[in-house]
């Protein structure tokens, strides 16, 4: 029957976010039992609650409300296969000190926070993660508290544009680090990284290449970083910051 698809496919998405049950019904805010009961049941839960569930683990709900289509209890609801779907589910996994290096560290995927933001069509198909962002160093963008929506330059093929905030990770005796910072390509082709703050403190680039030059183009002093150490492994793509 579909809803033993239906529990199949819920069961490979708690999997692979690492959710319970309980959880997942929590974050979609749906009943706490929804997805026992289905097993108790054996029907599908309301369209409107398996959309929420689908959203919270991180699919298109036709995932789910396509397989549940033949069961009794969805007859009514078609939908179809061009339907917007407004709001994705991105998890927050870690946190990152913009501006400033910070040791990399990923949290537990049962310590994830999954939040709802507005779809991207820009990377269908392609995971976004989020990362909370502390302190003030690049808070000219990103207040303390905000979270950064990111994509790995692996998933969508392709490395920054000039301009773009990237997620760059350095590798040092202390082990990884990790920050957030604009990406820029100067007219000598030297890659920059800057931060972006109203604090004094934090107006010094960083110099993606391994060059000679001491200072950058703007006359500020500027840290440099050998291509070895320094990798850009994910592009910002939106950002949340809740009130």
């Amino acid at each position: 029957m579909s809803y033993e698809l239906l529990l199949a496919r819920i069961k490979e998405r708690l999997d692979a976010t690492g959710m319970s049950e309980r959880k997942a019904c929590i974050t979609a805010g749906v009943g706490l039992n929804t997805i026992r009961h289905m097993r108790a049941r054996g029907h599908a839960p309301k369209p409107a609650n398996l959309q929420k569930l689908a959203v919270a683990l991180g699919v298109n709900p036709s995932y789910f409300l396509d397989v549940a289509a033949g069961d009794a209890s969805m007859e009514s609801f078609k939908p179809s296969e061009t339907q917007e779907v407004p709001v994705g589910t991105v998890f927050v996994k870690g946190a990152v000190q913009a501006g400033l290096w910070q040791e990399a560290l990923e949290w537990s995927a049962e310590d994830w926070k999954a939040i709802n933001v507005p779809a991207d069509d820009r990377y269908l198909g392609v995971e976004r993660f989020g990362l909370l962002v502390r302190g003030s160093s690049m808070n000219r963008v990103y207040p303390e508290g905000s979270i950064a929506i990111a994509v790995r330059t692996d998933c969508i093929g392709r490395m920054p544009r000039s301009g773009e905030r990237v997620v760059v990770l350095k590798r040092g005796e202390s082990g990884l680090e990790a920050t957030i910072k604009k990406y820029e390509e100067a007219a000598d082709g030297r890659r920059i990284l800057w931060p972006e703050s109203y604090d004094p403190a934090f107006q010094t680039p960083v110099i993606l290449d391994d060059v000679a030059q001491a200072i950058s183009q703007d006359g500020h002093d500027a840290d440099h970083g050998c291509a070895l150490d320094l990798e850009v492994i994910a592009i910002v793509v939106g950002s949340y910051r809740p009130e």
